[in-house]
């Protein structure tokens, strides 16, 4: 987009979501929906000025009614279209030739107009005139420090504004965040709809130009414009401003069984956990987990490291929160010697003093024990975050309380505190609202919450260690001269089937990627010959084209002489041809899978995982997104469910983590250079010993042989 539209789209993005004036158009009784539109913009305080149009009434609720738009003594910042399908495209073609900024449609926009579907047609009135649109489809916007409600759905009034901005596809959803009863309160929530003009990237962006705005929850269906979508998510990062999304639709594409593994175990939703991840995004799975993040993330609490220490008046609920916790890979803080004298000093005889701390005793000192606990705890210079995990019984309501004696001493917490209710359904209301009121957030249900506190852990560790993405790719230097990529380039793009092993692996050593040496043979004679060169034990594959060589019996391992090898080819020949690969015979180790996937919105991404013949099975994959480096690319590696055979399993020597690494690193440098060429790269196995990681096997599969370049 010209530098200048953008400058337009943005100041008219502002026009929509600090209206200053409006016309209702459709304006009508106060039954009916422009009545609705009318009334809450009244309820909820707006000072701007609000023109009604609609040529069926000459006043309404004590003001002139204009009818058509082109009647008003001035455009407004922001049509509302309280109007049916039928009725759109005339009056906002109208609005455009008046120059009005922006527009909310509530209606579908479904249909035809003169042939052209209505959609069409309202994005190019819209692209010509710069407009920006709310929905169609959608509930609307509410901003709340403008007292701005432009939405024919009733809305809650009296809730004060807030430093959440909320951004939705879904309309329930919406209302649900809107009608929540904790005190969660918005400076902005968006219903975007079907997004035909203005998307929830561009909302990211307006919403991130707001001081007041402290944090950003995604309710998401889809991406509409990925690479608008990524430079929000990455202005975020460099804002420090965490971004919540709850993404739905977890299920994969159902692709067929690809042709090599990294498509056939990669779906979509394992590329937003990438994407996700490599943006600092929290994701969560629940409108509760939803809550109770946003609830945290808007103190501002930035944790100094990822140790828990928690309180609590039970046993029973003590092994609860440690169950729960080791499921969130979530630490308790390793108490330092001098926090365990003094919470020995405080604590009454036969009550442990460990963390996650039970100090319930006998009754008789537990208001002292709690306060002095939970400070002490606090204290500990180990400690990230502490909590006071409790029932909040509405009937427990004689002094001292677990709210008055918090309350009281809440100034003298050094670190992030935290209440937790166990169990969301005796969460007195009352009883959350006194810690809120006086900024202690309270978390609602044991899992959620702790799944809260995860996400305020990480998203801390992930500023900690956030970088330019795009520094990365000059940490290693490219092997290939531009001379030698140009030539790469061109032959996947003149490609007519998939390269073969040997092309394939040739093509990633220009890369500095180790492989096995290899030579192919169509001859007994040639294989005997190749054999003799890369020195025994070889190995036999048949290079007839088959993908998976497993399957079908196409591969000899440690051929040690010439006569196994004369057996092995007459083998392989009178099954699957005589074009062999004779290959030396690479020594143990842990075998990978890694993998380039070309994801239809985002582009190449890369995969990781533990490979072999049981890649299938295990599905042990993370996609890495691109730039990347050499800290993600560990991560990555270390984050896979079996990460612990890198360590050494059995007898079997640990593996070479920093070659992995390397390798990947060098793989990712071929993606940014010719990833857009590529539809899949499988490097499957690659074997990783002690000393070094080697490409045994690869199969690249060029767009150009699918039609898709």
């Amino acid at each position: 987009m010209p530098e200048n539209n953008k400058k337009i789209r943005q100041k008219n993005l502002a026009s929509l979501m600090k209206a200053e004036s409006l016309a209702i158009v459709g304006i009508s009784e106060p039954d009916r929906f422009g009545g609705i539109v009318y009334n809450n913009l009244r309820v909820m305080g707006y000072k701007g000025k609000i023109y009604g149009v609609n040529p069926k009434y000459q006043t309404l609720y004590d003001q002139k009614v204009y009818p058509s738009l082109s009647d008003l003594p001035k455009p407004p910042d922001c049509a509302v279209m309280a109007i049916s399908n039928s009725r759109l495209l005339p009056i906002f073609k109208e609005a455009a030739e008046l120059s009005i900024p922006s527009s909310v449609i509530f209606s579908s926009a479904y249909g035809e107009n003169n042939g052209v579907p209505l959609q069409d047609a309202l994005i190019h009135t819209a692209e010509k005139s710069g407009m920006i649109i709310c929905g169609p489809n959608c509930m609307g916007i509410l901003s709340y420090h403008q007292k701005l409600a432009m939405s024919g759905y009733p809305v809650v009034p009296g809730k004060p504004a807030g430093n959440i901005t909320f951004i939705s596809h879904s309309g329930s959803v919406w209302d649900a965040m809107l009608q929540n009863n904790r005190d969660i309160n918005f400076n902005y929530v968006i219903s975007s709809g079907n997004e035909i003009v203005t998307t929830m990237a561009d909302y990211m962006e307006f919403a991130l130009s707001d001081p007041t705005t402290k944090v950003i929850g995604l309710f998401l269906e889809t991406v509409r414009d990925p690479d608008k979508f990524c430079e929000a998510l990455e202005q975020s990062a460099n804002h420090n401003i965490p971004v919540v999304a709850l993404k739905v639709g977890r299920s994969k594409r159902g692709a067929q069984l690809a042709e090599a593994h990294s498509g056939a175990l990669v779906g979509e939703d394992a590329t937003y956990d990438a994407l996700f991840k490599y943006y600092g995004v929290q994701r969560v799975r629940s409108l509760d987990e939803m809550m109770d993040t946003l609830e945290l993330f808007e103190t501002g609490m930035r944790p100094h490291n990822s140790k828990l220490s928690a309180i609590l008046d039970s046993g029973g609920e003590r092994s609860m929160l440690v169950d729960l916790a080791e499921d969130q890979r979530i630490d308790f803080t390793e108490l330092e010697p001098n926090t365990i004298t003094k919470l020995e000093e405080i604590l009454e005889p036969g009550v442990v003093a460990e963390n996650p701390l039970d100090a319930f005793g006998t009754e008789k000192k537990w208001e002292e024990v709690f306060t002095a606990g939970m400070q002490v705890l606090d204290s500990d210079p180990n400690t990230g975050l502490t909590t006071l995990c409790i029932d909040l019984y509405p009937m427990n309501t004689e002094p001292p309380t677990y709210e008055a004696m918090t309350i009281r001493i809440k100034d003298k917490f050094n670190k992030p505190f935290v209440v937790l209710a166990n169990a969301s359904a005796t969460a007195a209301d009352f009883k959350t609202a006194q810690f809120r009121e006086v900024g202690i957030p309270v978390l609602i249900g044991t899992e959620t919450g702790l799944r809260a506190i995860k996400h305020v852990f990480d998203y801390a560790e992930f500023q900690r260690h956030f970088q330019n993405i795009n520094s990365s790719k000059n940490k290693l230097i490219k092997i290939p001269s531009k001379g030698k990529i140009a030539d790469i380039r061109k032959r996947l793009q003149s490609a007519v089937k998939a390269l073969d092993e040997v092309e394939s692996k040739q093509m990633l050593s220009e890369y500095g990627i180790a492989i096995s040496a290899e030579q192919g043979s169509e001859t007994i004679d040639q294989a005997l010959g190749a054999a003799e060169k890369i020195g025994y034990p070889v190995v036999l594959k048949t290079a007839a084209g088959s993908t998976h060589k497993t399957e079908v019996r196409g591969i000899h391992l440690n051929i040690t002489d010439s006569d196994e090898l004369i057996s092995a080819y007459k083998d392989l020949e009178s099954r699957l041809g005589p074009q062999v690969v004779v290959q030396e015979m690479v020594a143990e180790g842990i075998e990978l899978l890694l993998g380039i996937v070309n994801d239809p919105q985002f582009g190449p991404l890369l995969m990781v995982g533990i490979g072999g013949i049981l890649v299938e099975v295990l599905k042990d994959t993370k996609l890495i997104w691109l730039p990347t480096d050499a800290n993600k690319i560990k991560d990555a590696i270390l984050d896979l469910k079996f990460a612990e055979i890198f360590k050494g399993v059995r007898g079997h020597d640990k593996s070479d983590l920093e070659a992995i690494i390397d390798t990947v690193h060098r793989l990712a440098l071929f993606a940014a250079d010719c990833g857009d060429l590529i539809a899949e790269l499988d490097i499957n196995p690659l074997i990783a010993g002690p000393k070094g990681a080697v490409v045994v096997d690869a199969l690249i599969i060029p767009k150009s042989i699918r039609g898709d370049e």
